[in-house]
């Protein structure tokens, strides 16, 4: 450009200069023209040239970098594409699109809608774009391509071109693969449990995981660059190297086990030389694991099966092990002996070719059960057939032996030689046959009276003599209860001695006044440990609407009783055993009781319900074998029931328990007769939380508090009893009068956490009654006082007991007989309330007593029936009546938050509070 200015520059003044001769100016000027022309050409050429340069360029450098270009002008329309753009695509140059749809076409399907998709919003006002799809090329192999592009615009905005730049990013994608990879394995390498090292073909280390360098108390980098010598003793070192050298002389890996002479420890040892692709071997790869454990496992499983080979060949039985199919793979020495057979004799034989031919059947018939998985094993007296064909009887005892998973795997058998044993038995029985029937009788109550009666005596007088000495009451209450067992059973064992008179019908029974309560309590005491003992439920279920004092023969009520209760609990070995005691008639003079001894043991057949009330008779031999007794209990009982008025009366199905019931009459005490009790105070009405989730233990709670002004709340589990006790009002007003808290529902922990928050919010206001099992008694007894436990039972707790420990707690806690003025006792109908008299009515003193009662409603407390009766003593005479029964059904139903709203809505003036009121809300 600035020769074209100073040539025009020289050609003006060349003009000017010769303006005069034109010709000359004319020929100055063409010649001018020429050369201008001339240069012209010549710098378009170099522009020619240079722009070659700059294509070539360019396509050099994107087949070199995998990036393909293209440039879409939005005008005409038309496409130029890259070379490397077509080879990427696959497509010849001379089919490269020249236009925008051209180029979707070539794009795969995932890529156009994406393409498309970025390129319309640039077009729209983000001006660039960038996409990433993959593309299958025709040899099958899928490649990732990123593409960038930006739209071009004019001064005013409007979209001129929009260029993009595709770059195959497969290689890229690869190694970021090949690195996640390469962590991934890495961390896994790191947290294997093995000791991982790498050495070069020098013995040189590389790298090793944690495990590795934690056993060496170094860091994984500083083993890198180390040897053997660096690291370990030079003896240890060399070995080491030692093996190193011959694995990757070898070329092959080599796995041991070795025994560190350090510590004993046994270490495998994996040597696995690496190569490339030539097979030269360029490093070596070792693996230690720690085998102690398995070596150490293994040795005690050696050490097993010797013991097991002693035992199995030197037991004084017979054992075999059989296939399933029946055929003797295994014989001990005392086996062969048995049948005289030696062991190669033996083996492969069926054990049932050494049976009787009459016994077979019976065998293989359990045999059958026992692979059918019917029976777990079984028990059977047979005849086998010796080497010299005679008989021997044995016990053969079989069982099917399991693998892990519950699998078959073989029969195991265990015979003993009974002969001696049968051939004795046979002795008795004859002997016992002809003695049964001149003897049984009498030599039974002759046995009874000298084997008993003497060191019952004895306990007997050593009771009382310790009676009289000084005791606390624990020890007091333990001896009594021996001495009232001594006495009854002293009685019931005349009754069994006197067994003839029963019989003859001389015996009388005693017309005295009994307490249906003490007689339970009595015998609760000598069951309930027993019961206990075996882990099964007693329980005593007493109608409330029974009599106190009845007039009947309470010794022979006990007898019975005793007979049935002993017997319930000796036949059940789980569940519960329950005495329920209503009455079913009633008159002016007598009222008619049924007894009812309920339990969940194993029953009573249909054909032996009348055997068990014969003398002398259980319901079958088994049932004397495992549980013994005299059989003289239920017929004693049935003929002591008939004298007094009952029939015993039994219902029972085999495996689900049996029910004995009798119904007796027992007349009343004489009217003239007044019994002595205590006058009963009125109690106040109490509100008892009882956190128990068995219904069982809740039915019983229910009854012993019927008829009594104690209002239930229960909890099933810890959290709702928490939920329960969560009261906004003050520490001195609980939100109940009692907690009753079963070890069972809430666990030990649990009681405890709910005991101490009861302790530090109410202390002695909200007393806790807790009942737990007889091994955690004594641990919650001795944290009682830490933890403000008022009082301890052992669960399940006899109703009696639970009743006056409750009545106890209360009454140390002033929650029963409170020296203010008694609450009003709950009836059956509905109270009058007091109201003012007419004209008395003082609107201040009503809403000073709404107010109280509104204090005592949010608090949910049990004040709010006594303030009750003072806020309708406040009401004037006859107004209001509709309104004060219904808060009175709201109350006596403990439904307090209704009752709150009802004296919201409570009719007449009240009066703003005074500060100190709204403060106490």
């Amino acid at each position: 450009m600035a020769w074209f200015l100073c040539g025009g520059v020289l050609l003006l003044l060349c003009a000017v200069a010769l303006y005069e001769h034109r010709w000359l100016l004319a020929a100055l000027i063409l010649l001018a023209i020429g050369a201008l022309h001339a240069m012209r050409f010549k710098w378009r050429l170099q522009s020619d040239d240079a722009v070659r340069r700059s294509e070539e360029q360019l396509r050099i450098s994107q087949r070199i970098a995998r990036i393909g270009s293209w440039d879409l002008d939005l005008a005409s329309g038309r496409l130029d594409c890259s070379e490397e753009l077509c080879r990427i695509f696959s497509v010849p140059l001379d089919e490269a699109p020249d236009n925008y749809d051209g180029l979707l076409a070539i794009l795969p399907e995932c890529g156009k809608d994406a393409v498309a998709a970025a390129v319309e919003e640039a077009l729209t006002g983000r001006d660039s774009f960038a996409v990433e799809y993959s593309l299958v090329r025709p040899g099958g192999k899928e490649c990732f391509l990123f593409e960038v592009g930006e739209v071009f615009r004019d001064d005013s905005g409007a979209a001129l071109r929009v260029v993009s730049v595709v770059q195959d990013v497969s290689e890229q994608k690869e190694a970021e693969n090949a690195l996640f990879f390469e962590k991934r394995y890495r961390g896994l390498i790191e947290n294997l449990p093995q000791r991982i090292f790498l050495k070069d073909c020098n013995s040189v280390y590389l790298s090793c995981n944690s495990s590795f360098a934690r056993e060496l108390g170094v860091e994984p980098g500083d083993v890198f660059g180390k040897t053997d010598y660096d690291l370990f003793p030079p003896a240890l070192a060399r070995k080491r190297q030692e093996d190193d050298e011959k694995v990757m002389a070898a070329g092959a890996a080599v796995e041991r086990d070795e025994q560190r002479e350090r510590d004993g420890a046994w270490i495998s040892k994996a040597l696995v030389p690496l190569k490339d692709d030539n097979g030269r071997v360029y490093g070596l790869l070792g693996v230690l694991t720690d085998i102690t454990f398995r070596k150490r496992a293994e040795e005690q499983l050696k050490e097993s099966e010797e013991r097991f080979r002693n035992i199995f060949e030197q037991a004084a039985v017979g054992i075999c092990h059989l296939s399933l199919s029946g055929t003797l793979i295994r014989i001990n020495k005392r086996f062969c002996d048995i049948l005289g057979y030696e062991q190669e004799e033996l083996l492969g034989w069926s054990l049932e070719q050494t049976f009787h031919p009459e016994d077979r059947a019976a065998e293989q018939l359990q045999a059958e059960r026992l692979l059918a998985r019917e029976i777990d094993n079984y028990s059977i007296e047979i005849r086998q057939l010796r080497k010299d064909d005679s008989v021997v009887w044995v016990n053969l005892t079989k069982s099917l032996v399991c693998g892990p998973k519950g699998e078959p795997k073989y029969l195991a058998g265990v015979i003993e030689d009974v002969t001696t044993k049968r051939e004795a038995e046979e002795l008795r029985r004859e002997r016992d046959l002809v003695q049964a029937a001149s003897h049984a009788k009498s030599q039974f109550l002759a046995n009874m009276g000298h084997e008993i009666r003497t060191p019952l005596n004895a306990v007997m007088g050593l009771s009382r003599l310790a009676l009289k000495t000084e005791l606390d009451a624990k020890q007091r209450g333990y001896l009594e209860k021996i001495g009232s067992s001594s006495r009854t059973l002293l009685n019931i064992i005349n009754d069994i001695l006197d067994f003839s008179k029963i019989e003859a019908g001389k015996v009388e029974l005693e017309k005295t006044e009994l307490n249906l309560h003490e007689v339970l309590a009595n015998i609760s005491d000598m069951h309930h440990s027993k019961a206990q003992e075996k882990g099964i439920e007693f329980r005593v279920r007493l109608a409330p609407d029974l009599p106190k004092k009845l007039v009947g023969d309470p010794l022979r009520l006990t007898q019975v009783l005793n007979n049935l209760i002993a017997n319930a609990v000796k036949f059940t070995e789980k569940g519960e055993v329950v005495v329920a005691i209503k009455p079913v008639r009633r008159d002016e003079e007598e009222v008619a009781v049924q007894f009812c001894v309920l339990d969940t043991g194993i029953g009573i057949a249909a054909e032996q319900m009348e055997k068990i009330f014969t003398p002398f008779t259980q319901a079958d031999s088994s049932t004397t074998r495992r549980y013994g007794g005299t059989g003289l209990g239920l017929s004693i009982s049935r003929q002591l029931v008939e004298l007094m008025g009952g029939e015993l009366q039994v219902e029972s199905l085999p495996g689900s328990g049996s029910s004995f019931c009798f119904t007796v009459p027992l007349a009343l005490p004489a009217a003239g007769k007044p019994v002595g009790e205590p006058r009963e105070q009125e109690l106040p009405d109490l509100r008892l939380l009882v956190v128990e989730r068995d219904q069982e233990a809740r039915a019983g709670i229910e009854e012993i508090m019927e008829g009594m002004p104690f209002a239930l709340q229960y909890a099933e589990t810890l959290p709702e009893a928490l939920d329960a006790l969560k009261d906004q009002a003050p520490p001195e007003y609980p939100p109940f009068d009692l907690l009753v808290v079963d070890g069972a529902t809430t666990g030990l922990d649990g009681m405890e956490k709910i005991c101490r928050g009861i302790w530090s919010r109410y202390r002695n206001l909200l007393p806790v009654l807790a009942t737990v099992s007889r091994e955690h008694l004594e641990t919650v007894r001795q944290q009682a006082d830490e933890w403000g436990v008022a009082a301890v039972l052992c669960a399940p707790a006899r109703p009696s007991s639970l009743l006056d420990t409750l009545v106890r707690v209360l009454a140390r806690s002033s929650k029963l007989w409170p020296e203010v003025e008694p609450w009003p006792p709950q009836k059956a109908v509905r109270r009058r309330k007091p109201a003012a008299a007419a004209g008395s009515f003082e609107p201040a003193k009503l809403a000073a007593e709404k107010a109280k009662l509104e204090r005592l409603l949010a608090k949910n407390s049990l004040d709010a029936k006594r303030q009750f009766e003072k806020f309708c003593g406040a009401v004037p005479a006859g107004e209001c009546t509709e309104e004060l029964q219904a808060l009175e059904r709201c109350l006596e139903k403990l439904d307090f938050r209704k009752a709150r709203q009802l004296l919201a809505n409570f009719p007449g003036d009240r009066p703003e509070p005074h500060s100190e009121q709204r403060e106490s809300l």
